[in-house]
């Protein structure tokens, strides 16, 4: 959805939002994994921050895996037979443990490339790069598409949650790097692939990579097979429900200690039915009007919280996970 939310406020300079975005976003990065080598482990008064980042992105992720399934499968869904496996799945992978959701990615991880494969490629046909110019013509929409949609740019939380537990080598952090940069790359072209294509109608398409999949004659002819693109859209979602899930009760887990772990499901499931109920099921509106303040909590969390207690992280022995 993040082509949509970009152009919303950058019009066909989406991409450009989408760069700066990326940019310091690896810029990011690139501390916190110079940190997480150190060995230093994130401090104990900064959980309650990071379990409320993680919560807003468990907001968002609910928002589109519901608008994913109800506009592209099953539009007449009631809302308790969509959310109520949604969030027992989320604590089932909080039981489950890191290794065995990072394993399903891997498993999956072919099926996902395909997916991008069989969405993207037949519409590289259908770029027009006069949909893109002039550049820079948007000048502040730019920047406020960034500053507004700063809760997608944020992969640096996921590495700091483990910082400690995870020995990592120079080769390491070279290799981590280069994947993560032309991944980065990737996202930006396919930003401004989804801007080449629709042009002014961008803003209007929910599911960008769902929607890219119109231009595929062979997905649209002699039989439409789009929903299995969705079923796997759908699973890459639910993989990333699954990791945000796990990290949000880390924070609790770490925050009131490992003796309270039955306590500390009850709280993570009791806040994840409120969360989502409150503010990704009831109406699609009310998630617009909350994502309007995350920007000043993004700005809050990270330069008043976590990278000041960058510099008083404890140092403790690293460990191979």
């Amino acid at each position: 959805m993040l082509p949509k939310l970009l152009s919303m406020d950058a019009g066909h300079d989406a991409w450009i939002a989408a760069l700066i975005g990326t940019v310091l976003e690896l810029l990011i990065i690139f501390g916190v994994i110079h940190v997480i080598a150190k060995g230093y482990r994130t401090p104990r008064y900064v959980l309650p921050f990071m379990f409320a980042l993680f919560l807003l992105q468990l907001f968002i992720l609910t928002g589109t895996s519901r608008v994913l399934v109800t506009d592209q499968l099953l539009h007449e869904m009631p809302i308790h037979v969509f959310l109520i496996p949604l969030v027992l799945f989320g604590v089932f992978c909080c039981l489950l443990g890191a290794r065995p959701i990072f394993r399903g990615g891997e498993v999956f991880y072919v099926l996902i490339i395909i997916g991008v494969a069989l969405s993207i490629i037949p519409a590289l046909l259908k770029i027009r790069g006069s949909e893109v110019l002039p550049m820079f013509d948007n000048g502040w929409g730019i920047i406020n598409a960034v500053f507004k949609n700063a809760i997608f740019f944020e992969s640096a939380s996921f590495l700091l949650l483990f910082s400690g537990d995870i020995k990592v080598t120079k080769d390491f952090r070279k290799k981590f790097m280069i994947i993560a940069s032309i991944v980065g790359a990737l996202f930006v072209f396919f930003v401004f692939m989804t801007t080449a294509v629709f042009g002014p109608l961008a803003p209007m398409k929910s599911i960008a990579i769902v929607d890219l999949t119109t231009h595929s004659s062979f997905l649209t002819q002699g039989g439409k097979v789009g929903w299995l693109l969705v079923c796997i859209w759908l699973l890459l979602i639910l993989l990333r429900f699954a990791v945000t899930s796990y990290c949000a009760f880390v924070c609790l887990r770490d925050l009131f200690g490992v003796k309270k772990f039955a306590g500390v499901i009850a709280i993570t499931v009791a806040i994840a039915l409120w969360a989502v109920w409150a503010f990704a099921v009831r109406t699609w509106d009310r998630l617009d009007v909350f994502l309007g303040y995350l920007p000043v909590s993004i700005i809050v969390v990270v330069f008043a919280l976590l990278i000041p207690g960058l510099c008083l992280m404890r140092k403790r022995r690293a460990q191979n996970v």
